[in-house]
């Protein structure tokens, strides 16, 4: 009976570890440690969402003003960069599209923990090892154990990160080069104490390209140049209404 109760122990002692040993979805180790601390403080996930958000829509300001020659951030309020996000709605399809990004990233992370377990037990298995083998059993240790929460955490935030910076500055550029293309909404612009709108090298109109909380930003499309305006100083801009590609069919301007 005591063997019987020894074979048993052993066995299920085998199985625990084999269950231990088995490398587990990096994402759905995190997730109950995410979901537990939203559970304590649920306004967190508001808040993060609209700092991502807001982070997005700074860093695309200063993408796309960038390439004007305008030093948005430099021009910018506490109040400018709050609403920098929500006034981009590729900040919404950003934080959209980063799950779907983090899944794809969990499945490359699971295939990289099964090659470092087998490298791990074909190491173990060795009778002997170099210097240079030790250490490398040393940090797949360290990785199945204390490090592999912290690295995972690392490796994902650095993911989304790149995937951010790039996915912005795609679209920042993407948006530019049609301003420069002449696709986007025009405007006439009086100043104040002025009885004529405020002439360019061609025409008097120049291609709107936002505004912040003090300044308004045209764009001269013949001089390629950019004006920024201080909004103190403008009495009325008025948008010029363009051709429509075909009949019956209204473009949208370039918000």
């Amino acid at each position: 009976m005591n063997d019987a109760r020894d074979i048993a122990a052993a066995s299920d002692s085998a199985s625990a570890s084999s269950a231990h040993e088995q490398p587990a979805s990096p994402l759905l180790e995190m997730l109950p440690h995410i979901l537990r601390t939203l559970q304590r403080e649920p306004a967190l996930a508001i808040t993060l969402i609209y700092a991502f958000v807001a982070m997005a829509g700074i860093f695309y300001n200063f993408s796309f003003y960038r390439r004007f020659d305008i030093p948005v951030l430099t021009l910018s309020q506490i109040g400018d960069f709050l609403v920098a996000g929500i006034q981009q709605p590729m900040a919404l399809v950003l934080v959209a599209s980063t799950f779907p990004l983090c899944w794809v990233f969990d499945r490359i992370n699971m295939r990289g923990r099964r090659r470092r377990a087998a490298t791990r037990a074909r190491l173990r298995s060795l009778p002997s090892l170099t210097r240079v083998q030790r250490a490398r059993l040393g940090f797949l240790d360290w990785m199945q154990g204390y490090g592999r929460r912290w690295y995972s955490q690392l490796s994902y935030l650095m993911v989304v990160l790149a995937y951010s910076w790039t996915f912005i500055a795609i679209y920042a550029d993407y948006r530019a080069d049609l301003v420069k293309h002449g696709e986007a909404p025009v405007v006439r612009v009086w100043m104040n104490g002025s009885t004529d709108p405020l002439a360019t090298a061609g025409e008097a109109t120049w291609t709107y390209l936002g505004a912040i909380g003090q300044y308004v930003f045209v764009y001269d499309h013949e001089a390629a140049r950019a004006a920024i305006l201080p909004v103190n100083a403008i009495a009325r801009i008025e948008p010029v209404a363009g051709p429509s590609a075909k009949p019956g069919v209204v473009v949208a301007p370039i918000p």
